[in-house]
């Protein structure tokens, strides 16, 4: 099981830079043309992002991943979380804005910042060893 799901957490990991891309590029795009804020594209990519961290939490407990290298044992999980944290915490805000192009902007800000950490938590687990 462990080795499905060692197979599955990098490939959903690029997924999710895809479809960030593309949540990003609908809200900005929804930001531009005033279009009214609606969360179910960006829930539905942060849902994925959940998916994405609770397979790596599941796969860092079920391989003992923290006797790994020190960059995946804690640096890799950390980002990983961070990123998710981030994506949450601007959807928040993108729901608490009076104005649609402001929640619009705000849901496409907290997509970057999700892709970016998810590209750094990429980046890190795909690193040779530098610690």
């Amino acid at each position: 099981m462990t080795s499905l799901l060692q197979t599955v957490h990098p490939w959903l990991g690029y997924i999710m830079v895809a479809a960030l891309l593309v949540a990003a590029a609908v809200a900005f795009n929804r930001a531009k043309y005033a279009r009214e804020y609606r969360p179910g594209v960006f829930v539905l990519v942060m849902v994925a992002v959940d998916v994405q961290v609770l397979l790596g939490l599941l796969i860092y407990g079920l391989t003992s991943s923290w006797e790994s290298r020190p960059e995946i044992a804690y640096l890799h999980p950390l980002v990983g979380l961070v990123a998710l944290g981030a994506g949450h915490a601007a959807l928040r805000r993108a729901r608490n804005e009076q104005m649609a192009v402001d929640a619009n902007r705000a849901a496409g800000r907290g997509m970057l910042a999700t892709l970016v950490l998810i590209l750094i938590a990429i980046g890190i687990a795909s690193a040779p060893a530098f610690l």
